[in-house]
Protein backbone atom coordinates (compact mmCIF):
# COMPACT_ATOMS: atom_id res chain seq x y z
CA UNK A 1 0.00 0.00 0.00
CA UNK A 2 1.45 3.34 -1.01
CA UNK A 3 1.70 5.80 1.85
CA UNK A 4 1.99 9.52 1.22
CA UNK A 5 2.40 12.11 3.92
CA UNK A 6 4.08 15.46 4.22
CA UNK A 7 6.71 16.08 6.87
CA UNK A 8 7.64 19.75 7.19
CA UNK A 9 9.87 21.61 9.65
CA UNK A 10 9.38 25.34 10.07
CA UNK A 11 11.60 27.62 12.14
CA UNK A 12 9.02 29.94 13.65
CA UNK A 13 10.04 33.47 14.60
CA UNK A 14 8.18 35.85 16.92
CA UNK A 15 5.68 36.50 14.12
CA UNK A 16 5.00 32.98 12.78
CA UNK A 17 3.91 32.18 9.30
CA UNK A 18 0.39 30.89 8.98
CA UNK A 19 0.04 27.11 8.79
CA UNK A 20 -1.16 25.70 5.51
CA UNK A 21 -4.92 25.87 5.14
CA UNK A 22 -6.79 22.69 5.91
CA UNK A 23 -8.40 20.88 2.99
CA UNK A 24 -12.00 19.68 3.18
CA UNK A 25 -12.55 16.59 5.35
CA UNK A 26 -9.36 17.18 7.34
CA UNK A 27 -8.70 18.30 10.91
CA UNK A 28 -5.55 19.12 12.88
CA UNK A 29 -4.26 18.81 16.42
CA UNK A 30 -1.16 20.02 18.27
CA UNK A 31 1.52 17.91 19.98
CA UNK A 32 4.02 19.23 22.53
CA UNK A 33 6.23 17.78 25.27
CA UNK A 34 9.38 17.89 27.39
CA UNK A 35 9.50 21.56 28.18
CA UNK A 36 9.96 24.28 29.03
CA UNK A 37 12.76 23.29 31.41
CA UNK A 38 14.96 26.38 31.82
CA UNK A 39 14.32 30.08 32.21
CA UNK A 40 15.44 30.98 28.63
CA UNK A 41 12.87 28.51 27.29
CA UNK A 42 9.96 30.23 29.05
CA UNK A 43 9.79 33.02 26.50
CA UNK A 44 9.79 30.55 23.64
CA UNK A 45 7.00 28.59 25.31
CA UNK A 46 4.92 31.76 25.66
CA UNK A 47 5.42 32.41 21.94
CA UNK A 48 4.51 28.80 21.23
CA UNK A 49 1.21 29.25 23.05
CA UNK A 50 0.53 32.38 20.99
CA UNK A 51 1.28 30.40 17.83
CA UNK A 52 -1.00 27.53 18.84
CA UNK A 53 -3.78 29.91 19.83
CA UNK A 54 -3.93 31.44 16.38
CA UNK A 55 -4.15 28.12 14.56
CA UNK A 56 -6.99 25.80 13.70
CA UNK A 57 -6.09 22.82 15.89
CA UNK A 58 -8.82 20.85 17.66
CA UNK A 59 -6.79 20.25 20.82
CA UNK A 60 -3.32 20.60 22.36
CA UNK A 61 -1.76 17.29 23.42
CA UNK A 62 1.04 17.51 26.01
CA UNK A 63 2.96 14.23 26.28
CA UNK A 64 4.58 15.00 29.64
CA UNK A 65 7.67 16.41 31.33
CA UNK A 66 6.04 19.72 32.13
CA UNK A 67 8.97 20.84 34.30
CA UNK A 68 12.56 20.12 35.27
CA UNK A 69 14.78 20.79 38.26
CA UNK A 70 12.15 20.65 40.98
CA UNK A 71 8.80 19.08 41.68
CA UNK A 72 7.16 21.65 43.96
CA UNK A 73 3.46 22.35 44.14
CA UNK A 74 4.26 25.89 43.04
CA UNK A 75 5.87 24.69 39.79
CA UNK A 76 3.07 22.24 39.07
CA UNK A 77 0.42 24.86 39.72
CA UNK A 78 2.23 27.50 37.63
CA UNK A 79 2.36 25.19 34.61
CA UNK A 80 -1.32 24.33 34.91
CA UNK A 81 -2.09 28.03 35.05
CA UNK A 82 -0.04 28.61 31.89
CA UNK A 83 -1.71 25.71 30.10
CA UNK A 84 -5.02 27.40 30.85
CA UNK A 85 -3.96 30.29 28.59
CA UNK A 86 -4.28 27.91 25.62
CA UNK A 87 -7.66 28.46 24.00
CA UNK A 88 -7.95 24.90 22.73
CA UNK A 89 -8.71 21.88 24.92
CA UNK A 90 -5.53 20.61 26.58
CA UNK A 91 -4.94 16.87 26.99
CA UNK A 92 -2.02 15.69 29.12
CA UNK A 93 -0.31 12.46 30.03
CA UNK A 94 2.30 12.63 32.83
CA UNK A 95 6.05 12.39 32.27
CA UNK A 96 8.82 11.20 34.53
CA UNK A 97 10.13 14.66 35.52
CA UNK A 98 7.01 15.60 37.41
CA UNK A 99 6.76 12.51 39.58
CA UNK A 100 8.93 9.42 38.87
CA UNK A 101 12.16 11.40 39.17
CA UNK A 102 11.06 13.39 42.23
CA UNK A 103 13.25 11.94 44.97
CA UNK A 104 14.78 13.21 48.17
CA UNK A 105 12.51 15.99 49.35
CA UNK A 106 9.54 14.31 47.67
CA UNK A 107 8.30 10.77 47.21
CA UNK A 108 7.41 9.81 43.62
CA UNK A 109 4.03 8.26 44.45
CA UNK A 110 3.07 11.29 46.55
CA UNK A 111 3.87 13.57 43.60
CA UNK A 112 1.76 11.38 41.29
CA UNK A 113 -1.15 11.67 43.70
CA UNK A 114 -0.75 15.46 43.71
CA UNK A 115 -0.83 15.55 39.91
CA UNK A 116 -3.93 13.41 39.82
CA UNK A 117 -5.67 15.65 42.35
CA UNK A 118 -4.85 18.93 40.59
CA UNK A 119 -4.52 18.16 36.87
CA UNK A 120 -7.31 15.60 36.71
CA UNK A 121 -9.92 17.03 39.08
CA UNK A 122 -12.59 16.16 36.54
CA UNK A 123 -11.44 13.09 34.61
CA UNK A 124 -14.35 13.44 32.17
CA UNK A 125 -12.90 16.65 30.67
CA UNK A 126 -9.69 18.01 29.20
CA UNK A 127 -7.36 19.36 31.90
CA UNK A 128 -7.11 22.99 30.73
CA UNK A 129 -8.15 25.39 28.01
CA UNK A 130 -11.55 24.93 26.42
CA UNK A 131 -13.62 22.07 27.77
CA UNK A 132 -13.66 18.84 25.79
CA UNK A 133 -15.36 15.65 26.91
CA UNK A 134 -13.18 12.57 27.34
CA UNK A 135 -13.73 9.09 28.73
CA UNK A 136 -11.46 8.11 31.60
CA UNK A 137 -10.28 4.64 32.51
CA UNK A 138 -11.15 5.54 36.11
CA UNK A 139 -14.81 5.00 35.21
CA UNK A 140 -14.02 1.27 35.24
CA UNK A 141 -14.25 -0.03 38.85
CA UNK A 142 -11.16 -2.16 38.23
CA UNK A 143 -8.99 0.91 37.48
CA UNK A 144 -10.46 3.75 39.53
CA UNK A 145 -7.16 5.51 40.27
CA UNK A 146 -6.17 5.96 36.62
CA UNK A 147 -7.83 9.29 35.99
CA UNK A 148 -4.99 10.24 33.63
CA UNK A 149 -5.74 7.53 31.04
CA UNK A 150 -8.40 8.97 28.74
CA UNK A 151 -9.79 8.50 25.24
CA UNK A 152 -11.90 10.42 22.76
CA UNK A 153 -12.97 10.21 19.11
CA UNK A 154 -12.66 12.48 16.12
CA UNK A 155 -13.09 11.84 12.40
CA UNK A 156 -13.13 8.05 12.58
CA UNK A 157 -10.07 7.87 14.86
CA UNK A 158 -9.85 6.86 18.50
CA UNK A 159 -7.32 8.81 20.58
CA UNK A 160 -5.92 7.27 23.76
CA UNK A 161 -3.48 8.45 26.44
CA UNK A 162 -1.53 5.77 28.30
CA UNK A 163 0.58 6.42 31.38
CA UNK A 164 3.95 4.95 30.38
CA UNK A 165 6.87 7.17 31.42
CA UNK A 166 10.57 7.59 30.77
CA UNK A 167 13.26 6.64 33.30
CA UNK A 168 12.57 3.00 32.39
CA UNK A 169 8.86 3.36 33.17
CA UNK A 170 9.58 4.13 36.81
CA UNK A 171 11.66 1.02 37.47
CA UNK A 172 15.00 2.73 38.21
CA UNK A 173 16.37 2.14 41.68
CA UNK A 174 16.69 5.00 44.17
CA UNK A 175 17.42 5.36 47.84
CA UNK A 176 14.30 4.63 49.82
CA UNK A 177 12.50 2.78 47.05
CA UNK A 178 9.87 0.52 48.56
CA UNK A 179 7.65 -2.40 47.60
CA UNK A 180 4.87 0.12 47.01
CA UNK A 181 6.93 1.76 44.23
CA UNK A 182 7.49 -1.62 42.60
CA UNK A 183 3.84 -2.62 42.87
CA UNK A 184 2.73 0.69 41.43
CA UNK A 185 4.78 0.09 38.26
CA UNK A 186 3.19 -3.32 37.77
CA UNK A 187 -0.34 -2.01 38.25
CA UNK A 188 0.15 1.13 36.15
CA UNK A 189 1.56 -0.94 33.27
CA UNK A 190 -1.31 -3.41 33.55
CA UNK A 191 -3.77 -0.53 33.40
CA UNK A 192 -2.07 0.87 30.28
CA UNK A 193 -2.19 -2.51 28.53
CA UNK A 194 -5.84 -3.00 29.43
CA UNK A 195 -6.61 0.50 28.12
CA UNK A 196 -4.87 -0.28 24.83
CA UNK A 197 -6.72 -3.61 24.55
CA UNK A 198 -10.06 -1.89 24.96
CA UNK A 199 -9.13 0.83 22.46
CA UNK A 200 -8.39 -1.66 19.71
CA UNK A 201 -11.50 -3.66 20.59
CA UNK A 202 -13.58 -0.51 20.12
CA UNK A 203 -11.79 0.38 16.88
CA UNK A 204 -12.46 -3.09 15.46
CA UNK A 205 -16.05 -3.18 16.65
CA UNK A 206 -16.87 0.22 15.16
CA UNK A 207 -14.69 -0.14 12.02
CA UNK A 208 -12.69 2.97 12.87
CA UNK A 209 -9.99 4.29 10.56
CA UNK A 210 -7.26 4.40 13.17
CA UNK A 211 -6.00 4.43 16.74
CA UNK A 212 -3.69 7.12 18.16
CA UNK A 213 -1.75 6.23 21.31
CA UNK A 214 -0.08 9.00 23.31
CA UNK A 215 2.48 8.34 26.04
CA UNK A 216 5.49 10.07 27.51
CA UNK A 217 8.22 7.44 27.19
CA UNK A 218 10.22 6.56 24.13
CA UNK A 219 9.57 2.80 24.37
CA UNK A 220 12.27 1.84 21.84
CA UNK A 221 9.86 0.42 19.28
CA UNK A 222 12.74 -0.74 17.09
CA UNK A 223 14.36 -2.92 19.77
CA UNK A 224 12.02 -4.83 22.09
CA UNK A 225 14.99 -5.56 24.35
CA UNK A 226 14.00 -3.16 27.10
CA UNK A 227 12.39 -5.07 29.95
CA UNK A 228 10.62 -1.94 31.16
CA UNK A 229 8.83 -1.33 27.83
CA UNK A 230 8.69 -4.80 26.29
CA UNK A 231 5.11 -5.60 27.39
CA UNK A 232 3.85 -2.32 25.95
CA UNK A 233 5.72 -2.62 22.64
CA UNK A 234 4.71 -6.24 22.17
CA UNK A 235 1.04 -5.48 22.85
CA UNK A 236 1.01 -2.58 20.41
CA UNK A 237 2.72 -4.72 17.76
CA UNK A 238 0.18 -7.51 18.20
CA UNK A 239 -2.78 -5.17 17.89
CA UNK A 240 -1.30 -3.24 14.97
CA UNK A 241 -0.63 -6.41 12.98
CA UNK A 242 -4.24 -7.51 13.42
CA UNK A 243 -5.78 -4.08 12.78
CA UNK A 244 -7.05 -2.96 9.37
CA UNK A 245 -6.50 0.75 10.02
CA UNK A 246 -3.73 3.20 10.84
CA UNK A 247 -1.89 3.34 14.17
CA UNK A 248 -0.01 6.44 15.32
CA UNK A 249 2.10 6.41 18.49
CA UNK A 250 3.01 9.84 19.86
CA UNK A 251 5.64 10.32 22.55
CA UNK A 252 8.37 12.57 23.93
CA UNK A 253 11.13 11.67 26.40
CA UNK A 254 14.25 11.65 24.20
CA UNK A 255 13.79 15.17 22.78
CA UNK A 256 14.31 14.49 19.08
CA UNK A 257 11.68 15.33 16.51
CA UNK A 258 11.08 12.13 14.54
CA UNK A 259 8.48 10.71 12.17
CA UNK A 260 9.18 7.12 11.13
CA UNK A 261 7.91 3.54 11.00
CA UNK A 262 10.06 1.64 13.54
CA UNK A 263 7.74 -1.17 14.65
CA UNK A 264 8.23 -4.61 13.09
CA UNK A 265 5.88 -7.55 12.95
CA UNK A 266 6.66 -9.86 15.90
CA UNK A 267 9.36 -12.39 15.05
CA UNK A 268 10.47 -10.52 11.92
CA UNK A 269 12.32 -7.39 10.87
CA UNK A 270 9.52 -6.39 8.50
CA UNK A 271 8.08 -2.97 9.49
CA UNK A 272 4.35 -2.83 10.08
CA UNK A 273 3.19 -0.59 7.23
CA UNK A 274 0.21 0.77 9.15
CA UNK A 275 2.28 1.98 12.13
CA UNK A 276 3.75 5.48 12.41
CA UNK A 277 5.71 6.97 15.30
CA UNK A 278 5.83 10.69 16.05
CA UNK A 279 8.27 12.00 18.64
CA UNK A 280 7.87 15.68 19.36
CA UNK A 281 10.50 18.29 20.19
CA UNK A 282 12.04 18.57 23.65
CA UNK A 283 14.24 20.96 25.61
CA UNK A 284 16.26 22.89 24.60
CA UNK A 285 14.22 22.93 21.39
CA UNK A 286 10.80 24.42 22.03
CA UNK A 287 8.42 23.51 19.25
CA UNK A 288 5.17 21.79 18.48
CA UNK A 289 3.85 19.53 15.75
CA UNK A 290 0.63 20.15 13.85
CA UNK A 291 -0.76 16.79 12.81
CA UNK A 292 -3.27 16.86 9.96
CA UNK A 293 -5.69 13.97 9.55
CA UNK A 294 -7.91 13.15 6.57
CA UNK A 295 -11.11 11.81 8.10
CA UNK A 296 -12.46 10.49 4.80
CA UNK A 297 -9.33 8.71 3.59
CA UNK A 298 -8.53 7.65 7.15
CA UNK A 299 -4.90 8.79 6.91
CA UNK A 300 -2.39 11.06 8.60
CA UNK A 301 -1.53 13.39 5.75
CA UNK A 302 0.85 15.92 7.26
CA UNK A 303 3.22 16.41 10.19
CA UNK A 304 4.12 20.11 10.33
CA UNK A 305 6.82 20.74 12.93
CA UNK A 306 6.85 24.36 14.12
CA UNK A 307 10.07 25.13 15.99
CA UNK A 308 9.96 28.35 17.99
CA UNK A 309 12.95 30.70 17.94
Amino acid sequence: MKRTLIVAVLAVACVPAEPRQLHPNTFAFAVFGDGPYRRPEQGAFARLIDDVNRTDVEWFLHVGDILSGGCSNEKLDAMLQQLNTIRHPVIYTPGDNEWTDCRGRYRPLERLERIRETYFKDPTRSIAGAAMAVESQSANPAWTEFVENVRWRRGGFLFVTTHIVGSSNGTRRFEGRSAADDSAVVRRTAAALAWIDSAFAIAERDSLSGVVIALHANPRFHRRDSTAFQPFVTRVAEHTAAFHGEVLAIHGDTHEYTVDHPLARIGTTVPLANFTRLETFGSPDIGWVRVVVDSVAGKFVEFEARRIR
